[in-house]
């Protein structure tokens, strides 16, 4: 059965990463929009189950959204929940959203509402993510949750073919060095290190985890092309080269493979091993090499390379 589809409209983007984490632990599947109007264009071709709708929002304002919602035959009965920092702009609306909740809003204050949403209106047979998502060294996601937000990548775009996504694999080149020298506490202290200077170089939105050992995994959302992987790519070596050449603390020189992913791909786990062999792609390259793919010129250098 498909998880119940939350659609996360702010543009604050620690904010959004928030409500986003939040609903994925509650079961649902969700997405993020960061404007109005793209907004409108997402609800045009999706039924989401709940809207979590911000109202200061660029371009079209959230009133205008909620209105248009209200207007749509076919939207009309999604529950809206406005979550504002602005009491008056809530007063001021001309449209009755279900619910509004003012910012800041806790951690516990949404999932109350989840629950609510869940006995009193929706009856969803939502199935809540027990496991940990978290990786005990760095604090990073993990290899479940990774999957799990991959499969919801993988969703929307296959719903919107436009909503292309990449997936970045990093793999620092001295861990090895330092776990064979040093042992296990230094080189986890590096993985740490490893760790902030990822998450540094992308969004609060953007899903970065630790898989195995000392490979990185980073998803990037709403990648129109590989202009913006590469890019990240750029500032996460530029990031990560500097250091004194024996501290653990501080993170070296790293290779990257680049996946651009499309909607060819029938699952998560297809993704992630073929972000995987991009990997192995860029270190048989050399140390701080960075490779990018898409489904064809990575099937085509797995050929040659045979």
């Amino acid at each position: 059965m498909p998880k119940p589809f939350v659609l996360i409209v702010e543009d604050e983007r620690d904010i959004a990463a928030l409500f986003r984490h939040l609903m994925d632990m509650a079961g649902y599947r969700t997405e993020i929009v960061s404007n109005g109007t793209l907004a409108l264009e997402r609800l045009s071709n999706v039924h989401p189950d709940i809207v979590l709708l911000d109202l200061s929002l660029p371009r079209t304002p959230g009133a205008v959204v909620l209105q248009q919602i209200r207007l749509d035959q076919r939207l009309n009965d999604v529950p809206v929940i406005v979550i504002t920092a602005y009491y008056e702009l809530a007063k001021e609306l001309e449209v009755e959203p279900d619910l509004v909740m003012m910012k800041p809003v806790s951690p516990q204050q949404l999932i109350a509402l989840v629950e609510r949403l869940r006995r009193d209106r929706l009856h969803m047979d939502l199935a809540p993510l027990n496991t940990a998502p978290w990786d005990i060294v760095t604090e990073l996601y993990n290899r479940s949750f990774f999957l799990y937000r991959l499969d919801s990548a993988l969703r929307t775009m296959q719903e919107n073919g436009q909503a292309l996504f990449a997936v970045l694999a990093v793999t620092p080149n001295r861990y090895n060095d330092i776990l064979s020298k040093h042992g296990q506490e230094e080189a986890d202290d590096f993985l740490r290190s490893m760790a902030a200077s990822l998450k540094a170089c992308v969004r609060p939105t953007d899903t970065v985890a630790r898989i195995e050992g000392d490979r990185f995994f980073i998803l990037i959302e709403q990648a129109p092309g590989l202009r913006i992987p590469d890019m990240i790519a750029a500032r996460i070596q530029k990031r990560v080269s500097f250091g004194p050449a024996d501290s653990a603390a501080v993170a070296a020189s790293c290779t990257i493979g680049i996946l651009l992913c499309d909607k060819r791909y029938a699952d998560a786990a297809g993704i992630l091993r073929d972000s995987m062999l991009a990997c192995q792609l860029a270190l048989e390259a050399g140390p701080g090499a960075c490779l990018s793919f898409d489904r064809d010129s990575l099937a085509a250098a797995t050929t040659v390379a045979k």
